[in-house]
């Protein structure tokens, strides 16, 4: 099939790419105020301190903040508690890593922009403040104070089971950062793919963070009340005990059993065992609950496309077993039904993308529908505007193996595509079969454009049928219509192509389009005509009534100087002021305004207006005058 451009032929290749470098998102230009752009603010080097915060960069520096929030989250307190862990040397370069992460993420959360009016903000100095009226500078600040200082007072390696906590304690400020996390898990959830599938995985990681805290706590109280004291808390005694992996696993096993309400755990023997397992309980109860209750919600959405895909199919086949339904139906739409579940998920395209502004959903149906609309070979040359409008409009059906798609002689009402699958343009027995269309084929798009002379009356031609599961785009023809009627140019352009397409197959009347022609010539150029005689009355009717409003004014005013004056207004002055203006002003219209092609019966009908709204302002003269008071004369 040829591709044809306004320039001439082209490759459909480069065709296609100056059709999609029109849709393609272009580069937003920065506004013209300044703080608008970077500032000439600077740190070092010249360099610019401005970051756009819904960047791929940005997303990966949040990753390495977040990891670095997520170590101090679980080993600070770790390492507080269990002693072993304090004697390892390598951790403080690892702490004082994650602190020049926390530094170098201040200087990047201080400077990152943020929407003003739609606008993102770029100005350093702006930035800096809208960063201070956040708030978020307080828990920046403290998570950056150096506690570590305390290690002059308090030597790392002093902790032991005599001697807990651990120096590493006071780095717990660093946990401050936390919010920097949270912002990484909703852009995640935001920009992932399969956000159920994350909910449950970040609801697992707080678990698990949440029983991790709760052993360390347990250990820590069981240093409090004494090792070995008793049957609750943790025992030390022998090899086995002592080891830091023993310690933590049985402290972690500890913290799930209490947590989950499980029990199964020693029974406490003091006050303060009993309040803390009480404590526990309380928590596990609430908070696991909570947790519990969220991930039966995420699994339940997981599956609920498929919830109320398979709901409508029961639906269908309650209906059919109702209306008795032959067996061999009811099993070509159950497998109507599986087969559009394997393929699309059953996902109804117009519903999911109803939210969106029709723009997005144009870029987005341009994307999926482009290239199959542009196999039509009458939409070869429109424009790009047509086109999207077009996109939007398409309709995707699916038909079982032996469906007929259209039938000889039917009125087309749409034309199709073909997405995927294989049809068959058979006899009208459908017996024979006459060709074969596959992926990217056309038909029925003549008989939408209504072409005059058109020998098929726009009826089909031939009768298509499906031979396996086909996927069509349809575009109905009051929707291609509803299209044209902004693109006047492009309608008549694909009227041209459709009777180049009909001539090829000698089925266009020349005849008939020609008096078609001619017959649509006369009426555009009587209807413009009688537009042009309608704004023409329609001036002068204006003009009409500014002047009565002048005459009116000018009758009210001579009465308000006989009621001042006391003196009667002669009827035949009034009158002949009124007389006088309106055919003078007649006059006027008739000698500058009135055009020779304007028919007698609409002059005829507006002297009588004139003559009518002489009278009635004759009349109102006449009402609105107060005769004279006579004076009594004393004797």
């Amino acid at each position: 099939m040829r591709t044809l451009t306004c320039g001439g032929n082209q490759a459909p290749q480069a065709q296609t790419d100056w059709f999609m470098h029109k849709f393609e998102s272009q580069a937003v230009h920065e506004a013209q105020e300044p703080m608008y752009h970077l500032s000439s603010a600077s740190i070092c080097c010249g360099v610019r301190l401005a970051f756009d915060p819904t960047t791929a960069y940005h997303y990966f520096w949040l990753t390495i903040v977040s990891v670095a929030v997520l170590y101090n989250v679980l080993f600070v307190i770790m390492r507080a508690v269990f002693w072993a862990l304090d004697d390892v040397t390598g951790w403080y370069w690892v702490d004082y890593f994650c602190d020049c992460i926390y530094l170098v993420d201040t200087i990047v959360h201080m400077h990152e922009g943020y929407l003003e009016q739609g606008l993102m903000v770029q100005d350093s100095a702006m930035l800096r403040q809208y960063y201070m009226r956040s708030g978020a500078w307080h828990c920046d600040a403290l998570s950056l104070v150096p506690t570590d200082i305390a290690y002059y007072w308090w030597r790392p390696g002093s902790c032991g089971a005599e001697c807990l906590p651990c120096p590493i304690i006071v780095r717990l400020n660093r946990l401050l950062r936390m919010p920097r996390m949270w912002e990484w898990f909703d852009r995640t959830e935001t920009a992932i793919s399969y956000p159920n599938a994350f909910r449950i995985w970040k609801v697992v990681m707080a678990i698990i963070v949440l029983i991790h805290w709760n052993a360390c706590l347990y250990f820590v109280i069981s240093y409090a009340i004494g090792f070995g004291v008793d049957n609750w808390v943790y025992n030390i005694t022998g090899a086995e005990n002592a080891t830091l992996a023993h310690q933590y696993i049985y402290s972690f096993y500890w913290s799930t059993l209490t947590l989950t309400t499980i029990g199964e755990t020693p029974q406490p023997e003091n006050d303060a065992e009993f309040v803390f397992v009480v404590i526990d309980f309380l928590g596990g109860v609430l908070i696991f609950a909570t947790i519990v209750g969220n991930i039966g919600s995420m699994i339940s959405n997981m599956n609920v496309a498929r919830v109320e895909f398979q709901n409508k199919m029961d639906g269908v086949k309650q209906y059919m077993a109702f209306r008795k339904v032959s067996g061999e139906l009811e099993a070509r739409v159950i497998r109507w039904f599986a087969y559009t579940w394997s393929e699309s998920g059953a996902l109804d395209e117009e519903n999911v993308l109803a939210s969106l502004p029709d723009k997005l959903k144009a870029e987005i149906a341009i994307r999926v529908h482009l290239d199959t609309l542009r196999r039509v070979e009458i939409f070869a040359d429109c424009e790009p505007g047509l086109l999207e409008a077009l996109v939007l409009r398409l309709r995707l059906q699916v038909f079982s193996p032996g469906d007929y798609i259209c039938r000889k002689g039917d009125v087309g009402k749409e034309m199709y595509i073909v997405k995927r699958g294989r049809l068959q343009v058979v006899t009208d027995d459908g017996s024979g079969v006459l060709a074969t269309l596959g992926a990217g084929s056309v038909f029925g798009e003549v008989s939408v454009l209504e072409i005059p002379g058109n020998r098929t009356g726009n009826r089909r031609t031939a009768t298509v049928r499906s031979l396996g599961y086909s996927d069509l785009f349809c575009l109905a023809k009051k929707d291609l219509w509803e299209a044209l009627g902004d693109y006047p140019d492009a309608m008549a352009t694909l009227i041209q192509r459709g009777c180049q397409l009909l001539r090829k197959d000698g089925l266009l009347d020349e005849k008939e389009l020609d008096r078609s022609r001619s017959t649509r010539q006369s009426l555009e150029e009587e209807v413009c005509q009688l537009q042009e005689a309608i704004e023409i009355i329609k001036h002068r009717f204006d003009a009409f009534l500014g002047d009565y409003a002048t005459t009116k004014e000018t009758v009210g005013n001579m009465w308000n100087q006989q009621h001042n004056d006391q003196q009667p207004i002669d009827d035949e002055v009034a009158s002949q002021t009124v007389y006088s203006r309106t055919y003078a002003i007649d006059e006027v219209y008739v000698r500058h305004d009135m055009p020779p092609e304007l028919p007698a019966k609409a002059k005829e009908l507006r002297e009588r207006e004139l003559a009518r709204k002489a009278q009635e302002e004759h009349a109102f003269v006449r009402a609105n005058t107060v005769p004279p008071t006579k004076k009594r004369v004393k004797y």
